[in-house]
């Protein structure tokens, strides 16, 4: 069985719920373990694949978590929150919580592995081609790249999924990116703070081994990467190479009436292809299904 996480309030209900099910439609045999940043969503979830933990019980038990909710912003979560700087923080906060969560999970739970998840991220393929890779290749901690042109500030990789094994390797660094998020007193804030929880990936491979760069294995899409390209009847095209998709990172998604907006924060109102339009209209209508919830 496969152990997912991801960290959602009720927002997020109709994302995580579609995450649920599309890995489920896939054949996955697995569980999401489910940080609830409100009771809401907590008291919605009734899904067998699914395991609750509330945010604010974590904050009960860690002292440094609590403290960590008023750290300084990023720049990403400030330009995020039009400036605004107390929303800016609780954004900051929360883009902490993938770490550690992450780490939560290696820290209390008997599992071999983790694979972190953004929860509005739809699957089309199951994950058997990725963790055969993981495993044959003996990867300890796993990382995809944005695909697109290089930002300074965002960094070359995107925390759409992380993986970590439960080995001295995975857990070391694991515990390394929580610790970053969570306090400003180290050496890489300066450098690496810039996008939440997110350029510090460009030192995974620098400080630790056995990182593997998870797109040789896979496929897969998000707004800022959509244009970088090319599209083959039911394939993509990346660096040359044909891929099957394995998911689409549906940020910034919204819902307008009987229609949607693909990701306008990205550029996007509409699907630049067909392509992007057929695995777009799979998401709208999941998504319209639990919006009736």
């Amino acid at each position: 069985m496969k152990n997912f996480c991801t960290v959602a309030d009720n927002n997020f209900y109709d994302r995580v719920s579609a995450l649920e099910y599309s890995l489920t439609k896939v054949g996955e045999n697995f569980k999401i373990h489910l940080l609830c940043l409100d009771n809401i969503i907590e008291n919605k979830i009734n899904n067998k694949n699914i395991i609750c933990y509330n945010v604010n019980e974590l904050k009960e038990k860690d002292k440094i978590l609590r403290i960590a909710e008023s750290n300084p912003p990023s720049r990403e979560a400030l330009i995020n929150s039009g400036g605004n700087i107390n929303k800016a923080k609780k954004l900051q906060f929360i883009w902490s919580l993938s770490a550690y969560f992450s780490w939560w999970c290696l820290e209390n739970l008997n599992i071999k592995d983790i694979l972190y998840i953004d929860a509005d991220i739809y699957f089309y393929k199951n994950l058997n081609t990725l963790y055969s890779n993981l495993y044959n290749n003996n990867i300890n901690i796993g990382i995809v790249e944005h695909r697109c042109s290089y930002n300074p500030v965002n960094g070359k990789f995107n925390v759409g999924i992380v993986y970590f094994k439960n080995n001295f390797e995975g857990y070391k660094c694991c515990t390394w990116w929580k610790n970053c998020l969570l306090t400003t007193n180290h050496q890489f804030y300066k450098t690496h703070s810039s996008c939440g929880d997110q350029k510090y990936l460009e030192l995974f491979p620098e400080l630790f081994k056995g990182v593997g760069i998870l797109d040789e294995y896979i496929g897969h899409l998000a707004p800022w990467n959509f244009n970088f390209h090319q599209y083959n009847k039911e394939k993509i095209i990346w660096n040359n190479t044909e891929q099957e998709l394995l998911y689409c990172h549906f940020s910034n998604f919204k819902i307008n009436g009987d229609s949607y907006h693909l990701a306008p924060r990205h550029g996007f109102k509409v699907a630049p292809n067909k392509f992007i339009q057929n695995i777009a209209d799979e998401y709208y209508h999941c998504l319209k299904e639990f919006k009736k919830c």
